[in-house]
C-alpha cells in the first residue's frame, strides 16, 4: 500500500483542474506519442447480513469504495512499424483513507510493444482467464461482482500474484485479431522461489457482433494438482444478453478458493505443493436487459463441494439481481441484492446495495 504525498496530492489537483477532458479524462498528445489518464471512482452502501447460524445472525452496513481506480495509459510510435506501450493502475478506497489519507493499491503494471505481429507485454497483469470473466460481469468491481460477494466466478479472477487473476513477473502475447474475429492468447509467470514452477496458459477466443464464445487452461506449474479450465461466451441482440462461463476445477481453484488443507490464504502467491484437492466446478450464467438508460441484471450460480477438501461440503449456490440507471455515458446508478446459499448447515448470507459509479 502506498499513500499519497503532498506533492502528489498538488499534481492530482493540477490535472484535474487545469487540464482539458475529453469525456472527463485527461489525454496527451504529441507527434508519435500518446498517453491518458483514466480511471473510476466507486461508492456503495451496503446491509450484509451473515447468517453463520440459526443463533448467530450478523448484520453489517457500511460505505465501500469497492474496486476504485486509477491508471495512466500511453503509448509511442517505434521504428518498423511498431509502437510501445504502457500501463500503471493503482487502486483505491475513497471511503476509509485512515489516518495517513489516501492508500494505493498495486494493480496492472506493464510494458510492451504492439504492432502487427501482436501484442507483447511483460510486467503484472490480468491473465487471460481473468480477463474473460470480466467480459462475463457486468458488475464488475462494483459491490454486486459475481466474484465477490456471491462467489459465483471462482478466486482466479481475483487478487494478485502467482496463480492468480492478475500474474506477476508475466509476458504475456495476445495475437492479431483476425477478420472472422479469432483470437488467441498467451502468457507465462515466472516463479521467484528457487524450485522455479513457473505458471502459463492460453486461451482462444471468437467476437462478433452478436456471439463471443472463449476457452482457457491456466497450469500454476506446482507439484499436484492446480490447474484449472473454462469455457464460456455471450449471444447478444436486441438490447438483450445470455452470458455464463463454466470453471472445472483441477485443483486451481480449489486452492484460489482456500478450499484445500495445503491452501495459504496469507500468502499472495500460490505456491502450494501436492494439492490434492480438486472438483469445486464453478459455473454462473446471467441476463442483461437495456431499456433506454435502464440496465437490468439477474445471474444465477453453483460452485460444486470439492474433493478430498478442507471442509466437507464446500459447495455453494449465488444469485443476485440488479438494475442500473445511466446518468450519462460517465456516471451511473444501481441497487441490488445478493444471495449465497451454503451446501452444509449454515443459514445463507445476503447483501443489499445501493451504489454510485463514476468513470473518467
Amino acid at each position: 500500500m502506498h499513500h499519497l504525498k503532498v506533492w502528489q496530492w498538488l499534481t492530482l489537483f493540477w490535472i484535474f483542474t487545469l487540464c482539458p477532458f475529453n469525456a472527463l479524462a485527461v489525454e496527451w498528445k504529441g507527434q508519435d506519442w500518446n498517453a491518458s489518464l483514466n480511471g473510476a471512482l466507486r461508492v456503495s452502501y451496503n446491509d450484509d447480513s451473515i447468517g453463520t447460524s440459526t443463533a448467530d445472525n450478523k448484520s453489517n452496513k457500511y460505505l465501500s469504495g469497492n474496486m476504485s481506480h486509477v491508471q495512466l495509459t500511453g503509448s509511442r510510435m517505434l521504428k518498423l512499424g511498431m509502437k510501445g506501450i504502457f500501463k500503471t493502475e493503482w487502486g483505491l478506497d475513497p471511503t476509509d483513507t485512515g489516518e495517513k489519507g489516501l492508500s494505493l493499491k498495486d494493480m496492472d503494471q506493464y510494458l510492451g510493444l504492439e504492432g502487427g505481429f501482436g501484442m507483447l507485454r511483460a510486467g503484472t497483469m490480468l491473465t487471460p482467464y481473468m480477463q474473460t470473466g470480466v467480459a462475463m460481469d457486468p458488475y464488475w468491481r462494483d459491490a454486486l461482482e459475481a466474484r465477490s460477494f456471491p462467489e459465483i466466478q471462482s478466486g482466479l479472477h481475483d487478487n494478485t500474484g502467482k496463480g492468480r487473476g492478475r500474474s506477476t513477473n508475466t509476458l504475456r502475447y495476445d495475437s492479431p485479431m483476425s477478420s472472422q474475429g479469432l483470437q488467441a492468447q498467451f502468457f507465462y509467470g515466472l516463479d521467484e522461489t528457487p524450485d522455479n514452477n513457473n505458471s502459463f496458459g492460453t486461451g482462444f477466443s471468437f467476437n462478433s457482433q452478436y456471439l463471443s464464445l472463449f476457452i482457457q487452461w491456466y497450469d500454476n506449474g506446482e507439484p499436484g494438482k492446480d490447474k484449472a479450465y473454462k469455457m464460456g461466451g455471450e449471444i447478444k441482440g436486441g438490447g438483450a444478453s445470455l452470458f455464463g462461463q463454466y470453471e472445472v476445477d483441477e485443483g486451481l481453484i480449489s486452492l484460489a478458493d482456500n478450499l484445500s488443507p495445503v491452501s495459504d490464504p496469507a500468502n499472495a502467491d500460490i505456491t502450494a505443493k501436492d494439492n490434492n484437492t480438486h472438483g469445486a466446478d464453478t459455473w454462473h450464467t446471467g441476463l442483461k436487459y437495456t431499456n433506454g438508460k435502464l440496465l437490468f441484471i439477474g445471474q444465477y450460480g453453483q460452485r460444486q463441494d470439492s474433493k478430498n477438501g478442507l471442509t466437507p461440503k464446500d459447495g455453494l449456490t449465488g444469485w443476485l439481481a440488479g438494475m442500473s440507471i445511466y446518468l450519462d455515458n460517465t456516471f451511473y446508478l444501481y441497487t441490488g441484492y445478493v444471495q449465497k446459499d451454503f451446501n452444509d448447515d449454515r443459514d445463507n448470507d445476503s447483501r443489499f446495495s445501493i451504489g454510485a459509479t463514476l468513470t473518467f
